[in-house]
């Protein structure tokens, strides 16, 4: 069947948590994906922005994250991703860029999210567009996520400081 198109068959839309640990598991979903056909948007924030230049296969979307540079400099990893949802949130940015893509042709059929995206999520359901979300973290990780609550209750956290006496 020589002379057939064998572009891409659908479009899919990846957002992973700029950081290292979440961007090489999502960049690798999207090789699969690339690989079975598809076509893939990735979108990211500014701050630590994948090199689009190794990845020419794909379309990349600049969403700008609105962080003040005090919050952006990674003192403490999740008062960042509280404080990047929250501004992503209120300035509207995610379900801007996720409008734009959506007049798009083709229309993308899900998007997939990091687990710790949740403005992202909220964007694309007021959107109608269907989420998936990839869990990057350790099934050791996913324990203690869960646990975090009953942890607290019986005074396990936050860790208490120990002084040992010589």
């Amino acid at each position: 069947m020589a002379g057939l198109d064998r572009g891409p068959r659908g479009r899919i839309l990846l957002f992973p948590l700029p950081f290292q640990g979440h961007l090489s598991p999502m960049l690798q979903l999207a090789d699969v994906l690339h690989g079975r056909g598809l076509a893939v948007t990735i979108l990211h924030t500014t701050f630590n922005a994948p090199d689009p230049a190794s990845h020419p296969e794909f379309d990349f979307v600049a969403v700008a994250d609105e962080m003040p540079d005090d919050v952006a400099a990674p003192k403490d990893g999740l008062g960042m991703i509280v404080a990047m949802n929250a501004a992503m949130e209120v300035s509207g940015c995610v379900r801007d860029a996720l409008a734009s893509i959506l007049s798009e042709e083709p229309r993308p059929a899900c998007l997939v999210i990091d687990t710790f995206l949740p403005a992202a999520q909220k964007a694309a359901v007021e959107l109608g567009l269907p989420t998936i979300v990839l869990q990057t973290s350790s099934a050791a990780a996913v324990r203690l996520f869960r646990s975090n609550a009953m942890l607290h209750e019986k005074g396990y956290l936050p860790a208490q400081v120990f002084h040992f006496r010589a």
